[in-house]
């Protein structure tokens, strides 16, 4: 396990605990020695984090990650941590608007750590991340991915043409969007086909066009969105 990644687990870890970990008790999780583990702990004070320091009736000395963070909302490190690997990774949202919110989201927050903490989480991330991680370029579908988050929160009815996998040319229908999704560099849409009153699972990248109507559905309560994403997906 490479150090920092280490590092950032033992951050987990202290951050998880109700009170705390011993230098033994994190050197024998993690297998190292006790000499490695004091290192760490350093690394992490330089790098801005708090840990208290509390002797119990054993006489070991117990470490906790403070929980209070200083930044807005006080958002807790390791949800922040998880947006920042979200975002290296991609995440499958790599050109679309969403993207651009969650970088936004990460800048906001960001700015407020203090430098060494904002390095430590970013260090942590190209440890944990593939850098080499294909991913389907969305910036020339920013209008539709527009048109289908719109179409998501207002439960409307999108006339569509897709192109399917195979197909010479695209098919003009309506769907009613259910949920977009990320899977392995791509982005997808689970919708209902009011026609067939089914599920169908479609490839952003596929759409030639989304136009929203002005008329409204119920999401279905006879089909399972999250079944579906188990077929198509297998997760």
């Amino acid at each position: 396990m490479k150090q920092i990644v280490r590092q950032l687990d033992i951050l987990r870890e202290l951050q998880a605990r109700r009170y705390g970990m011993s230098v033994r008790e994190l050197a024998d999780e993690y297998n190292v020695d006790r000499r490695t583990i004091q290192r760490d702990l350093g690394d992490l004070r330089e790098a801005g984090f708090i840990l208290h320091e509390t002797r119990r009736a054993d006489q070991r000395i117990y470490y906790q990650l403070q929980k209070d963070t200083k930044l807005p909302l006080n958002f807790p490190i390791m949800e922040i941590a998880a947006m920042i690997f979200a975002e290296q990774a991609g995440m499958g949202l790599v050109g679309t608007p969403f993207g651009e919110h969650l970088r936004s989201a990460i800048r906001w927050l960001t700015q407020a750590m203090l430098p060494e903490m904002r390095q430590f989480l970013e260090r942590a991330a190209e440890a944990y991340v593939p850098l080499a991680r294909g991913h389907k370029p969305y910036e020339d579908a920013r209008e539709i991915l527009d048109n289908l988050h719109d179409a998501l929160l207002e439960h409307c009815v999108c006339r569509v043409s897709y192109r399917s996998p195979g197909a010479e040319s695209a098919q003009q229908y309506n769907i009613e969007p259910l949920r977009l999704l990320p899977h392995r560099g791509g982005l997808y849409v689970i919708s209902r086909m009011p026609y067939y009153d089914q599920l169908i699972t479609q490839a952003v990248d596929r759409f030639e066009s989304v136009e929203v109507t002005k008329e409204e559905f119920e999401p279905p309560d006879h089909l399972s969105v999250d079944e579906q994403v188990s077929n198509a997906f297998g997760v």
